[in-house]
């Protein structure tokens, strides 16, 4: 289904799936104007879109490798198992401090990175990426 092209007809405002209106071309001969307004319909706008990706990639946090190297020398990590197999972590480094504790079974190695990434976060580093 290619886009159609033509004299166009109409201009209605149609609401699309991230609940945005946006307008609709209508062209004198198109036979897939149905489908079209249904793909377009179940679709999000273009900022929407961005939005999210944006959201997915921050979510997704930088590699482990990278958070790793982006800590400072001199950064300071502290870590304490609690009870029931959980473990407790503090990271300090160019004065920032970030602490967390960890999901159950997690082991020290994913906390130690967990907490980078939140500092690399909070530093601005992620952004230079």
């Amino acid at each position: 289904m290619s886009e159609p092209s033509g004299k166009i007809v109409a201009r209605p405002m149609v609401v699309r799936a991230c609940g945005h209106q946006q307008e609709f071309q209508h062209y004198e001969k198109d036979k897939f104007r149905a489908q079209r307004l249904a793909k377009f319909q179940g679709s999000r706008c273009a900022e929407c879109v961005a939005k999210l990706q944006e959201e997915q990639r921050r979510s997704q946090g930088i590699p482990k490798a990278e958070a790793l190297k982006s800590l400072p020398a001199g950064a300071q990590v502290s870590l304490t198992l609690l009870p029931g197999d959980t473990w407790q972590g503090t990271l300090t480094a160019l004065g920032k401090t970030v602490e967390i504790v960890g999901p159950v079974g997690a082991g020290p190695q994913a906390v130690v990175v967990a907490m980078a990434r939140l500092w690399a976060v909070d530093a601005g580093q992620d952004e230079e990426k």
